[in-house]
């Protein structure tokens, strides 16, 4: 299990929840300035004190010995059983297994369940069964599985999206992690309930937007780049 981090608070929510799931044979890998119990602390930062996403990533990923890599957010709870099934899916698939999650104002103290609902994930449907092959671009690694393999077989995030603005990390490894022979599946049993979006500490959605490398055509430009000089999909960061 993975969490790159630097919200405050947002460790302490993983922890709760962790600690009362029913598959207990895991590890769990922390890339932030906060450290946590129960975790191994990986780093808090690289070049001088300077913390970025995708090196984050990168350095959670070669720290990992098992051969499945659960991604999971901070500020996210889990129901008890969500890493049991997250491994089985991806034991199942072979591939990047996501799951779904809606916002939720705050998480009852009492009761350990979120209340109030504030956004609904709008990958959510009927139209599909439980457990169904989706978009690259559907997967959230706010709370997802994979094989270890699959980053290996990619080189790891691409470090140079650190500097060109905010977003696109998950969707180009996902991109490429798919180029290079893995599905993507998106499982609706499998639910987590965030108690904080990541946008708010980007100024909300208008200033998020803004600097997002997708919508300011930095990411697209970078693809060409990279697939230019024959580094698509595998890059060499691992």
């Amino acid at each position: 299990i993975i969490t790159p981090s630097i919200r405050e608070g947002g460790l302490d929510v993983i922890r709760e929840s962790l600690l009362n799931q029913t598959y207990t044979d895991w590890e769990w890998l922390v890339c932030s300035p906060f450290k946590v119990e129960d975790a191994v602390w990986v780093h808090d930062s690289f070049y001088g004190g300077y913390w970025s996403l995708n090196r984050a990533y990168n350095a959670l990923f070669r720290k990992a010995v098992g051969e499945i890599i659960i991604t999971w957010q901070d500020w996210i709870w889990l129901p008890p059983d969500a890493i049991a099934k997250m491994v089985l899916a991806v034991e199942v698939t072979g591939g990047v297994v996501s799951g779904v999650g809606d916002q939720y104002a705050r998480l009852n103290e009492d009761t350990m369940k979120p209340e109030v609902k504030v956004w609904s994930d709008p990958r959510k449907t009927d139209k599909y069964g439980s457990v169904y092959e989706c978009k690259t671009n559907d997967v959230e690694w706010n709370f997802a599985g994979f094989p270890k393999q699959a980053v290996l077989d990619v080189g790891g995030m691409d470090e140079h999206l650190d500097f060109l603005g905010v977003g696109g990390d998950q969707l180009q490894i996902m991109e490429r992690i798919y180029d290079a022979g893995y599905k993507t599946f998106l499982d609706q049993t499998n639910e987590s309930f965030t108690l904080r979006h990541g946008r708010e500490d980007f100024g909300g959605e208008a200033q998020w937007n803004k600097n997002h490398v997708i919508f300011n055509g930095l990411y697209d430009k970078r693809k060409a780049e990279l697939k230019a000089s024959n580094q698509w999909p595998r890059l060499t960061y691992l």
